[in-house]
């Protein structure tokens, strides 16, 4: 096996790791991030166990994070009434490696300190690209050139290279909806019967209603309530999200307000919120290519594929990318080759997982009535026909098990399922939005 030089430009949570799939096969790696300092900022992330057992693998320490392991998604209406319970009872035994939810932070301080403590990764901080030569590879700080073998571009949703790379511009697409992501205390949680059991059994808990959604879980151990709100632009009250702008900051009136007719869990945690964080919700359809003609520079993460938090997926598909990226070096004698053979992998992968957070967008934001109860019906089916990706065994398993550490052989088909139904377009509350459902839908089925 050939070792590298390989730059990564970007040292968000798929830069860290492909920093450190890469370093074990003894490549030499210099990551380069722009910002002086790791902040803790976000909130909760979950760690599906495709993604929990590459991190282990690399030496990445979850063991003595202050952590939960999920018990399950569970799904309830926005009266409060319960409607599917997906149990991740057997994840560890089935998939040989926990589910988490872990503060973000705390995520990203465990994959810096592995970072840190290998010899074979340089990690430059404050420190911004200037200028690539996409054909040597190199990049250009403010110091000087800096020639690698070759060059990973994991620098996020706005990244700097995808049209160069792609070979048109494809930016991102507004999604129809915004997203709070909350943090709140969990004493009063605990004080009340009908909320303590949020805290105490950790399950992710889905409230889904009219044109928005709730996710909520404990982090650290039960001493904070993480939550996340999607709703639709239509809906959201307060100041919106200016156009040129990805994120801003706001107040619980306007959550309050929002919510006001939903059950009491969900009423209770906004009375609790502070001032949260508002992030726009931005994708965009696949890409041309995810490699540079030169064949020496390539996209990861988010960079080539970003996603909508339904699935819980963003992240874990950044280090599948990591995996998938280093077994493709290991087997293959030239960068390009290994290259081709990565993106291949990955890129049906990566699409489908997105695409079906489209799908579940479209289930989650149903107004009451017969397509809601047809979806109410359809969630109890252990079948291809149920909406809730996680209630149909064969996706989850392919989800879940997948190994992204071996390669395809060349004439292997990946094998991607098909993907649950829509909605009716007549009951979607995006059948006028920027992206219509069935255009979606369709364009998944080409993958």
């Amino acid at each position: 096996m050939h070792h590298f030089s390989v730059s990564i430009v970007g040292a968000g949570i798929g830069g860290l790791q492909a920093a450190l799939a890469l370093a074990k096969d003894g490549h030499q790696i210099t990551v380069f991030e722009s910002t002086k300092e790791f902040l803790e900022v976000g909130a909760g992330i979950r760690v599906p166990p495709n993604s929990s057992r590459l991190s282990l693998s690399w030496g990445v320490d979850l063991d003595s994070l202050v952590k939960e392991v999920s018990c399950g998604n569970r799904f309830v209406d926005w009266k409060g009434n319960n409607l599917l319970d997906c149990s991740f009872d057997d994840v560890q035994a089935r998939y040989g490696a926990p589910y988490y939810f872990i503060h973000r932070a705390d995520l990203i301080d465990a994959l810096v300190q592995a970072v840190k403590q290998n010899p074979s990764i340089k990690l430059l901080m404050d420190t911004r690209i200037e200028e690539y030569d996409f054909d040597k590879p190199s990049l250009k700080t403010s110091a000087r050139w800096h020639e690698f073998d070759l060059v990973v571009c994991a620098d996020g949703i706005k990244s700097a290279t995808r049209n160069t790379i792609n070979g048109r511009p494809l930016d991102p697409v507004d999604t129809g909806d915004v997203a709070y992501r909350i943090l709140v205390p969990v004493e009063p949680l605990l004080a009340d019967p009908e909320t303590e059991h949020l805290v105490k059994n950790p399950w992710a808990t889905h409230w889904i209603g009219p044109e928005a959604h709730a996710v909520g879980y404990s982090l650290r151990g039960g001493t904070l309530y993480n939550i996340i709100i999607d709703v639709t632009h239509a809906t959201d009250k307060g100041t919106p999200i200016g156009l040129d702008e990805w994120r801003s900051e706001a107040d619980n009136t306007h959550l309050i307000e929002r919510f006001k007719d939903w059950c009491k869990p969900v009423r209770k945690m906004c009375e609790l919120t502070g001032t949260y964080l508002k992030w726009k919700l931005a994708d965009f359809d696949q890409l041309d290519r995810w490699i540079h003609p030169s064949g020496k520079v390539v996209l990861l993460g988010d960079a080539c594929h970003p996603m909508m938090p339904y699935m819980a997926q963003g992240a874990a598909q950044a280090t599948e990318d990591a995996a998938t990226l280093a077994a493709a070096l290991r087997y293959y004698d030239t960068i390009s080759l290994a290259l081709h053979a990565y993106e291949k992998q990955r890129r049906p992968r990566a699409a489908y997982v997105a695409r079906n957070t489209r799908v579940l967008q479209q289930w989650w934001h149903l107004h009451d009535g017969p397509e809601r109860d047809r979806r109410d019906q359809l969630m109890q089916e252990d079948s291809k026909e149920n909406p809730m990706f996680w209630g149909c065994s064969e996706r989850k398993d392919w989800l879940f098990g997948h190994d992204a550490t071996r390669l395809a052989d060349a004439s292997e088909d990946i094998k991607i399922p098909d993907l649950p139904p829509m909605p009716d377009a007549k009951a979607s509350v995006y059948s006028q939005g920027s992206v219509a459902c069935n255009d979606a839908h369709n364009a998944a089925m080409k993958l």
